[in-house]
């Protein structure tokens, strides 16, 4: 897996596709990069959206409830008129997240690259910084991968701008996204997503669900498939 001077001039001027499909490598993990733009898949702008419209709401049904002894609130327009103010505070603020997000976006270059590595116990999320960062990305799947001196790897992720694991018996609930290819695993308290490229996406999904616990709840998938996972992804072999 070196990566040589030329192929990173060629993955910086993007003349080389960016590797989106899950390799089985020697220590027993699939890995894989995977671009994301803000801008085609919004879900951290959704979420926040969301996370605020229903914040918002709880406060108006608490004002509304706290008024709901006053006869006043009710005839002479109180009721209504809080409504409307609340209302355009939601819109408003649905605004400014949408402004600050892609604010945040063209701060950001409009995408960063993460790579996912994925084993019997969980998926692992190591993501960098900036559009550059496609070069530093390649150049960490070989180290991550070295069996026999696991300080190469340490040393290689001493660079990354942020690093979560999800552990697929802890995993809640699963929920499948097929139209962006996304698969947003929830745990207890935190929530995180797997990027994939759209001829790999069931694949995965089928991994993760035949890992996560029965009692997850699984989302947006048909069925549980009662199948064996496949020993590598279609058309791939294992180095």
């Amino acid at each position: 897996m070196e990566v040589s001077k030329m192929d990173i001039e060629k993955i910086l001027h993007g003349e080389e596709d960016v590797q989106k499909q899950p390799d089985l490598y020697p220590d027993g993990k699939y890995r894989w990069i995977h671009e994301r733009s803000y801008y085609k898949i919004p879900l951290l702008m959704i979420f926040i959206m969301k996370s605020v419209a229903v914040l918002i709401a709880l406060i108006w049904l608490v004002f509304v409830l706290v008024n709901l002894g006053e006869e006043s609130f009710w005839k002479e327009g109180g009721f209504k008129n809080t409504t409307i103010l609340f209302a355009v505070i939601m819109a408003v603020t649905m605004i400014l997240i949408v402004i600050g997000y892609l604010i945040y976006a063209k701060k950001k270059g409009g995408k960063y690259f993460m790579i996912h590595e994925m084993d019997e116990e969980g998926i692992r999320y190591i993501t960098l910084p900036t559009t550059t960062d496609l070069a530093g990305a390649q150049a960490l799947l070989e180290p991550l991968s070295d069996t026999k001196d696991p300080d190469r790897a340490d040393d290689a992720l001493a660079e990354a701008a942020g690093i979560s694991y999800s552990e697929f018996r802890k995993v809640k609930v699963v929920r499948a996204y097929p139209e962006w290819s996304v698969v947003r695993l929830k745990e207890k308290l935190i929530s995180t997503e797997v990027y994939l490229a759209d001829e790999h996406y069931r694949f995965v999904l089928d991994y993760i669900v035949s890992h996560v616990s029965e009692k997850a709840r699984v989302i947006g998938v048909t069925q549980r498939s009662d199948k064996p996972k496949p020993p590598v992804p279609p058309d791939r072999e294992l180095y």
